[in-house]
Formats: structure tokens, sequence, C-alpha cells
């Protein structure tokens, strides 16, 4: 890795990435509670037990860190992307969900870091790293706007702004890294079932489904979705 023009650059490295991801967790964690502006190398440093010289080893630069804290969650939020042909629009709406959430329940620190410094991000990096990681978040926005418009092209929803609907519920649910925790009072799981609930019950259009089934799973809530038949 390198720095370009003060900024976050890049390239092959043959260091351990044990200590590396060490370093990372020590630096998403201060990050997340004191800022990015409010963390110094020294304290990561401090936290981890080295020497100032032995983190500039790994990391040439705060912005460094950063960037990497930044491709993790942005990559773990693009997991979260799959869709199974033979799920109807409100089963892949809340599988998406859960899988997000599950993401965002395992590491909090790292989604609360890249929404908090989101604004300042054309400071620390590269043109090149803000196209990429915006192009992962376009992604996601695809996916969602995809499926809302699958549901109405097939009639199981009603018609909307599926734009405004898929910017609306992609933020609602991105949001809960602010108090989603794994040994929270509620699952991940759980709360992804609430949220497409909420969202399925006002786009689907037979009374029946909306009512009894609107994540396609059944009553005993065991994961297995109906057919496309039930639909």
């Amino acid at each position: 890795m390198d720095m370009t023009n003060g900024k976050a650059t890049s390239g092959g490295s043959t260091q351990s990435p044990s200590r590396r991801e060490e370093l990372l967790a020590v630096a998403t964690k201060l990050f997340a509670a004191r800022g990015y502006h409010g963390t110094r190398m020294d304290d990561v440093a401090e936290v981890v037990g080295l020497n100032k010289a032995t983190v500039y080893h790994y990391y040439a630069s705060k912005s460094l860190i950063l960037y990497d804290i930044y491709q993790g969650a942005a990559e773990r939020t693009l997991a979260a992307v799959h869709d199974d042909p033979s799920w109807t629009a409100r089963e892949a709406l809340y599988q998406y969900t859960v899988r997000l959430l599950d993401q965002i329940a395992v590491n909090p620190e790292g989604a609360a870091v890249y929404f908090q410094e989101q604004p300042y991000i054309t400071e620390w990096f590269t043109e090149e790293q803000v196209a990429a990681i915006r192009e992962k978040e376009a992604q996601v926005y695809e996916h969602v706007h995809g499926l809302i418009d699958r549901g109405i092209a097939s009639g199981e929803f009603y018609p909307c702004d599926s734009h405004v609907l898929a910017l609306g519920y992609i933020g609602m649910t991105l949001g809960a890294y602010r108090w989603l925790r794994p040994s929270g009072r509620r699952s991940a799981k759980e709360i992804a079932a609430e949220f497409s609930t909420a969202l399925l019950r006002g786009l689907i259009r037979d009374e029946t489904i909306r009512v009894e089934s609107p994540l396609g799973v059944y009553p005993d809530g065991e994961a297995r979705l109906r057919s496309k038949n039930s639909s």
C-alpha cells in the first residue's frame, strides 16, 4: 500500500493478516466510539499494545485503516444481496432483510463508522476508491428496487413509487446499526421479520397472504418458503 496525494491507495502486502485484523478491529471500535477525527494512531497503538512505528508498518496512514473498514462494511452489506429464482418478491425482500441485519449484528461498530464518516470520505479516499464504494451501494439499491418492481409487475404488489420506497427501506434497515446488538432483546431475524412485515403488508395485494403469510413462511416459523403458486 502507498499514499497518493495524501489519500488512501491500496496495493499488495505480505504482512501478517492476523496482526492487521487485530489493528483493524481495534481501530474500528475506536472510530465508532470517538470518531475518525477524534482517534489518533497513538490511540490505536496503545490499545493494541504496540509502538506507533509498528502500527505504521502495517498501515501507512489512518486513512488506509478507514478505507479497509469501509471496504469490509460495504462487502458485508453487498453479501445480503442474493436472489433465488423460486422466491416471490416478498420472500426475496424478507431474505435480504434477514441477511443484512445478521451482518449488522455481527459488526455494528463497522456499520457505525461507515455511516458516521460517510459525508467526509472524499477528503480521505481517492476518486477510484469512492467510486468502488458507491458502486457497491448502487448494487444494493438496484437489488431492492428491482424486487419491488418485480412484485408490481407480477401483480403481487400494489403499484407504488419503487424508487422512493427502496431508498426508504434501505435507510430503515441500515439504520439498525445504532441499536442492533447480538445480545439484544430481539434477534436479528426477529427484527427482520418485523421490518419486512411492516413493508410488505402495505404492498401485497392478496388479502389472505397479506394477513397470514406476508413473509412467505409458514405459521410455525419453519424456514420453508411457499411456492410461486401461493402468490
